[in-house]
């Protein structure tokens, strides 16, 4: 027997699909996208700033662009969705992306984050409990429960697809609940990303410029604490010599560090980083030098690179860098686990052709700095619209 508490919204008992960016879903989107201009919660919080303006009729009709076969597509019926607990607002992308594929949904939240996000939900709520916007309420619902198998099982065998956003125990756990045989299921595991600086760029920045992509950087690392999957970690240096290398590390890591004084450093971060780098320091013989800038910026600079580059993974301002001569010298890392690079005076052109030519098993997305955490209904290689959705041939 199911036990959960609700939110916002309805859990549904059937659920009929919509056609792909249906007027209805995309009007509600917008209406939501203005009422979270009313909450306090955007204006303090750039997560939900982001989701608000990420949510506007312009770039859902963007994003449309996007999909194949649009005006043949239905959705699948009910999407059941694990959302994940170390970034607080994807569950709301999770629940558009599905609504925009024409499905009804019901997202499970943790109950350790169901306080801090209630804003939200009280948020859409209301604009769902609109006359205009009932039968979307009655499709969807935001619901809590602890972990229980019990629960999860009579909610996923009432489903036609599942998103199961998690770590690699929680996906195994969570596969326990058996699908039924026709449902679809979308997993995102753990994922590991990193940033490809052109040396000779960051020296030729002014001030003014380099203080701006220190802010985009920031915003892709810090700002989530570097717990989000797009978040890099590893950052390679190209160089054509280590006098230039070096300078241009000097001179973006302490602009990084001015941006990073804003940062909320509290005390069991410190003492994380702290520990962190006694540990790193002891087990990894790669490391070659560390260097910190007060307490925010942890700084390993590597003489070798270990076969698995993604156990080099800290958070709250921990950054790996390696340098390399050539790009190639980073394509024998790029396995399965590698999600996102992004790139400071380089191309993603170059990096996408390089990837293609050489084969790789991983890297999903190459971005400019700055973008690693904008989100897009194409994850994890794939097109969620597509895939949450069918096509009527």
């Amino acid at each position: 027997m199911a036990n959960y508490t609700i939110l916002a919204g309805m859990v549904p008992q059937q659920v009929r699909p919509l056609p792909p960016f249906s007027p209805l879903v995309t009007d509600f989107l917008q209406a939501l996208s203005k009422e979270l201009q009313t909450l306090a919660l955007t204006h303090t919080d750039m997560t939900w700033a982001a989701l608000g303006f990420w949510l506007r009729r312009t770039h859902i009709n963007q994003m449309a662009q996007e999909v194949s076969h649009l005006g043949g597509r239905l959705g699948r019926g009910l999407v059941f969705h694990i959302a994940p607990t170390n970034m607080p607002a994807m569950f709301a992308y999770s629940l558009a992306i599905s609504m925009l594929a024409g499905n009804g949904n019901i997202v499970r939240i943790s109950p350790r984050q169901a306080a801090s996000v209630q804003p939200f939900c009280d948020c859409i709520e209301k604009v769902w409990s609109r006359n205009e916007f009932s039968s979307l309420r009655s499709m969807n619902a935001l619901i809590t429960y602890d972990h229980d198998k019990n629960t999860t099982d009579a909610l996923t065998a009432h489903c036609d697809g599942r998103i199961i956003w998690g770590g690699n125990e929680s996906i195994a756990q969570i596969r326990q609940s058996i699908l039924p045989p026709q449902a679809v299921e979308l997993v995102f595991a753990d994922r590991y990303s990193c940033t490809v600086i052109d040396s000779a760029a960051v020296l030729s920045y002014s001030d003014e410029e380099l203080n701006h992509q220190a802010h985009l950087f920031y915003n892709d690392t810090y700002e989530t604490d570097q717990n989000a999957c797009s978040s890099p970690h590893m950052i390679f240096w190209l160089g054509s010599s280590k006098d230039l290398t070096e300078k241009a590390q000097q001179r973006w890591w302490h602009a990084v560090a001015r941006e990073s004084a804003a940062y909320a450093l509290q005390p069991i971060k410190v003492s994380t980083k702290y520990t962190d780098a006694w540990e790193f320091a002891m087990t990894c013989p790669q490391i070659d030098t560390i260097e910190h800038i007060k307490n925010t910026v942890y700084i390993y600079t590597l003489s070798s690179l270990p076969e698995d580059i993604t156990t080099l993974s800290g958070a709250f301002g921990q950054f790996f860098q390696y340098s390399i001569a050539a790009l190639d010298e980073i394509m024998p890392y790029m396995d399965k686990k590698i999600q996102t690079i992004s790139v400071l005076g380089i191309h993603p052109a170059i990096i996408r052709q390089l990837l293609l030519a050489h084969c790789v098993m991983g890297v999903d997305r190459i971005v400019p700095v700055g973008q690693a955490m904008d989100m897009s209904i194409l994850w994890d290689g794939m097109n969620m619209i597509e895939s949450l959705s069918r096509i009527i041939g």
